[in-house]
């Protein structure tokens, strides 16, 4: 029996999700909830099953195997309850809300309901950190330093208005927060600065950070850097270089590849990054959900919401100007 899916979220992210489950012979797309109709009914045409714009109807109907929750930060909570009321394994794209105290009622809501529940922190799932984590594990880092930075990022709205989005640090570089976290364990405490608002140009009706440089104490007892910023439009890349006593590791590009250094020089090790993540995300994902084991989860909900309580923190430091310590 094929593997029944449903999608609450029909937009781009959903798309890359789609693309890939529609290469499995034994997934079926089941349902698909969004609020806009017409691009419901695009996704209809190219990958089957029954539309909806109420995902409490879309679960009751369709009973699927597995849910995909590929919604803006601000729409998160009704979802994911949906999916804990009835009972629906679930993976959620990053960030997985857009405050604390909606991640943790739905966390509640996942351990009542004994349901494996994912966040689709995709970097997880690369050779590349598999191996860098198999290293550090026996010589961790002492100093690290990262950063997500381009230009401004889609024409979505809600993106430029912070009390929407969460600004870069909540809604991109998080990847980057959830890296750092995966190599090197949680996080302390931070202190965030934001860049003056006077860098942004060209972008209308702008509400967000433009960049920021946040600090971090890491529990490990290392320190780390991580970077954003949506004013540069030639570029500066997405990046992450950690240092051991024995390894200097650089991940870079979309892909993180990474070009590992051991001590002195005489041995390098490269490892370039998949093009194809979604796909090899999806599978381990469709996988955990037939064998209903979450072995193969690289990260449940409780560790993705690790990862945003850091991503919130640098907020509010940020808008405090005061060091913050992360939940946990």
């Amino acid at each position: 029996m094929p593997v029944k899916v449903a999608f609450i979220g029909a937009g781009g992210i959903a798309g890359a999700h789609l693309n890939s489950l529609k290469k499995m012979p034994d997934v079926e797309i089941v349902g698909l909830c969004d609020v806009d109709k017409a691009r419901l009914k695009a996704r209809q045409e190219e990958f089957g099953g029954e539309t909806f714009t109420d995902p409490n109807k879309m679960l009751a109907a369709t009973r699927p195997d597995a849910a995909y929750v590929c919604i803006p930060p601000f729409a998160h909570g009704p979802a994911e309850l949906a999916c804990a009321k009835h009972r629906v394994p679930f993976i959620v794209e990053k960030p997985c809300a857009l405050d604390l105290k909606t991640a943790r009622k739905i966390l509640s809501a996942v351990k009542r309901a004994k349901l494996m529940a994912a966040v689709a922190y995709m970097n997880r799932y690369r050779q590349s950190v598999a191996r860098a984590k198999e290293l550090l594990s026996k010589d961790p880092p002492a100093l690290v330093y990262g950063g997500w930075i381009g230009g401004f990022p889609g024409q979505h709205r809600w993106l430029f208005d912070k009390k929407r989005s969460g600004g870069q640090m909540l809604e991109q570089t998080t990847h980057t927060v959830d890296l750092l976290r995966y190599l090197c364990g949680d996080v302390k405490t931070v202190a965030c600065y934001a860049a003056d608002k006077k860098f942004v140009k060209g972008a209308k009706n702008f509400k967000a950070d433009c960049a920021s440089t946040t600090a971090m104490a890491m529990k490990s007892g290392a320190v780390a850097t991580i970077m954003s910023a949506w004013v540069c439009r030639a570029g500066g890349g997405v990046f992450l270089s950690l240092f051991s006593p024995n390894y200097r590791m650089d991940f870079s590009g979309w892909d993180h590849s990474v070009r590992i250094t051991h001590a002195g020089g005489a041995h390098v090790e490269e490892i370039k990054g998949e093009s194809n993540i979604f796909e090899i995300e999806d599978a381990a994902w469709i996988d955990s959900v037939r064998k209903r084991n979450r072995s193969g989860v690289k990260c449940d909900y409780a560790d993705g919401v690790r990862s945003l309580a850091v991503s919130l923190a640098a907020n509010e430091s940020m808008a405090t100007g005061k060091p913050v310590r992360v939940w946990s």
